[in-house]
């Protein structure tokens, strides 16, 4: 997951975790970059679209679908204008947005039988 605001990146992470997941946490596109490229395993990703770096989180999305094309992609931003272009990636969810909707999400893009 990929989230530069502190509180909310350990307040989801601790969601996914608690719901069993595996979590890497980066606080920035770049960092998430390095893990991708590093062909670390991925199921899914969660990033926000306006971080700092050279990436926004729609570029390292991009990015993740080149090298793993099955990965479940949900994207979050605080603007709307982000929305239509996330949808081509995955899944947009605005925010503000309540951490068990993310986990209950994620958990069905990974394993929709379990909804």
């Amino acid at each position: 997951m990929v989230e530069d605001e502190v509180f909310i990146r350990l307040d989801i992470a601790d969601a996914l975790r608690t719901s069993g997941l595996t979590v890497v946490e980066a606080a920035s596109a770049d960092d998430a970059a390095t893990y991708v490229d590093a062909g670390e395993p991925l199921d899914a990703l969660f990033t926000d679209v306006q971080l700092p770096g050279a990436l926004n989180g729609l570029s390292l999305a991009r990015r993740v679908l080149v090298r793993h094309p099955n990965v479940s992609i949900v994207v979050t931003s605080g603007n709307d204008m982000f929305r239509k272009e996330a949808l081509g990636l995955g899944t947009f969810v605005p925010k503000p947005y309540e951490p068990l909707r993310i986990v209950r999400l994620i958990n069905y893009l990974l394993d929709p039988t379990q909804a």
